[in-house]
């Protein structure tokens, strides 16, 4: 008797059950390409719409799936999907910051631009920093900025946009000595020069104020010995530092 409920009960056991975790395997790699192929558009507001549509449905479907950690509800879910591609690194550290600021610089810069502009980007303890030759965007011995930078600027906030990191604006100057009226030291010229960009990416960008600050470093600080023009050219600089603390 046992033994023909045992069989009874073999007959009847699905094999096939990983048909089911193979379908929804499926169906979820097809939404992952679905997600990619609608944030590769260019349409900000299309794509602003497809990310509530779908933020709306993960809030649907994890209705009742019990407490939540930080960053662990649907929005989470959403902004870790579109990460990869348009989203600044949620939980990266310096060096992923780094690769995705050159990343996105490459993409909206031609190479022409990137080599007037931009020193380099690098990464260090305190973050990841954009650094941009001051020549390229303040005449010698000024603080205004030049209508010719401010193009190139506008696309280094767009990338600083997609951040709630705070950041430091930092401006170098060689050790050539300025001793003007307007400008005692290279400590004055520096300092304006690094409030000059602030203020431009608050005002016309929209940054918040609170997580921004601006600091002088004067000549104190080169990269390279001040002995050529070459050199001297690589200190002259304004650094943007996107440090790994968040704006709360």
């Amino acid at each position: 008797m046992g033994a023909a409920k045992k069989k009874k009960h073999e007959e009847h056991e699905n094999h096939e059950r990983w048909l089911v975790s193979y379908a929804d395997f499926i169906t979820l790699l097809f939404a992952f390409f679905v997600v990619l192929y609608a944030t590769s558009t260019s349409n900000v507001e299309k794509q602003k719409e497809f990310e509530e549509s779908v933020r709306a449905e993960m809030k649907l479907a994890v209705v009742g799936g019990g407490q939540q950690g930080p960053g662990e509800g649907a929005d989470g879910i959403v902004a870790d999907l579109l990460n990869p591609l348009d989203r600044f690194p949620r939980r990266g550290g310096p060096a992923e910051v780094r690769d995705f600021v050159e990343r996105k610089l490459k993409q909206t810069m031609t190479k022409e631009e990137q080599e007037k502009y931009v020193l380099e980007v690098r990464s260090d303890p305190m973050g990841a920093r954009i650094s941009l030759a001051s020549s390229a965007f303040f005449p010698a011995g000024s603080t205004k900025l030049l209508k010719s930078g401010l193009e190139t600027l506008d696309k280094v906030a767009g990338v600083l946009q997609t951040s709630n990191r705070r950041l430091v604006v930092e401006a170098h100057t060689d050790n050539q000595p300025v001793d003007t009226t307007e400008y005692p030291s290279n400590w004055e010229l520096a300092g304006l020069r690094a409030t000059s960009v602030l203020r431009y990416l608050v005002k016309y960008h929209g940054i918040s104020p609170r997580r921004m600050a601006a600091m002088s470093f004067g000549d104190q600080q080169p990269v390279a010995p001040n002995d050529t023009e070459e050199h001297r050219a690589k200190n002259r600089r304004i650094d943007i530092l996107i440090t790994t603390d968040q704006e709360e």
